[in-house]
């Protein structure tokens, strides 16, 4: 019988290192990399994500067979057609996306049947939809291209601290600090004209950017509310911070508290630069944090892009 050859000093190192590496890697048990599945892919998100999953949540597979074998990955704010388009040119095939990819929180692959027809557009008993070119476009370009679509959203939000404000922060320059669950930022002093100037530079808006407040008014803290900001949480941020940086919020609501907090004499401010702009760097975060999860798999991000533009 063959006798087993001593390790040396040296190669007994390498083992012991190479071992303390892999039990160090992210829950990666299962198949090999290089031939992973949508619903692999899905299973190391589910268990690497750090929250408890949710299944009633809208993070789920919008479009695509689980089975598929997934030949790269596309992390964005909203699947377009442009940005699926692009996917597939690059060689991926499974997108992840913070927002619907069919035009509703429901993100039914057909379209509503009409305006107050009861829970989920539709009434007992109505008909189906009639056809919608756009939905059949996307629907073709989907199913031809063979991709699929999988929605993160609830469950990355989840995470502490907020990946999505922690990005927004660090894409403008600043650093955050969580002070009850809000996102804020000591900034050097600017005025409010120059601060919004500046987050649109840095965040690549062609036109949706709002402000509500004195353009020379002095700034010196931010809170960052990225995505859709209901009152609650304006009215809570403004305790903290001279102006909210945020997506979206209802006119209403939180642009109203904000215009009277100004007439009021507080020195408050709000820049407003829409939804899917603001969640693009906790996308694009989302990207480099799932790499290491499918190694051997190519992983980037694409942005959506400014829906808007400002006529001249």
């Amino acid at each position: 019988m063959r006798r087993a050859r001593r390790l040396s000093r040296r190669e007994f190192t390498a083992l012991v290192a190479a071992g303390a590496a892999a039990a160090a890697r992210p829950v990666v048990a299962g198949r090999r990399q290089a031939s992973l599945t949508v619903g692999d892919v899905i299973e190391r998100i589910r268990a690497n994500i750090g929250v408890p999953w949710n299944g009633e949540t809208v993070d789920t597979l919008k479009a695509g067979d689980p089975a598929m074998r997934v030949t790269g990955i596309v992390t964005t704010a909203l699947p377009t057609l442009a940005v699926l388009r692009q996917a597939a040119d690059a060689g991926a095939n499974l997108v992840i996306a913070s927002q619907p990819a069919f035009y509703s929180r429901a993100d039914a692959r057909t379209p509503p049947a009409g305006r107050g027809a009861g829970p989920g557009g539709r009434g007992a008993g109505a008909a189906p939809p009639a056809p919608d070119p756009i939905f059949d476009a996307k629907n073709a370009f989907v199913d031809g291209r063979q991709m699929a679509i999988f929605r993160l959203s609830d469950h990355w939000q989840a995470r502490r601290p907020d990946p999505f404000a922690a990005a927004f922060a660090s894409t403008c320059g600043w650093t955050a600090d969580w002070r009850d669950d809000i996102a804020r930022c000591d900034i050097a002093p600017v005025t409010l004209r120059e601060l919004a100037t500046e987050v649109k530079r840095r965040l690549g808006v062609r036109g949706g950017v709002r402000v509500v407040g004195r353009p020379d008014e002095r700034i010196t803290s931010v809170a960052l509310l990225p995505g859709s900001t209901p009152i609650q949480a304006s009215v809570a941020a403004m305790a903290q911070a001279d102006v909210i940086v945020a997506g979206e919020v209802r006119e209403w609501e939180s642009t109203e508290y904000v215009r009277d907090a100004v007439h009021a004499g507080h020195g408050k401010g709000l820049v407003l630069v829409g939804r899917i702009v603001s969640e693009e760097p906790g996308m694009r975060a989302l990207a480099d944090w799932l790499a290491p999860l499918v190694d051997g798999v190519a992983v980037r991000h694409i942005s959506a892009g400014d829906p808007y533009w400002r006529p001249a």
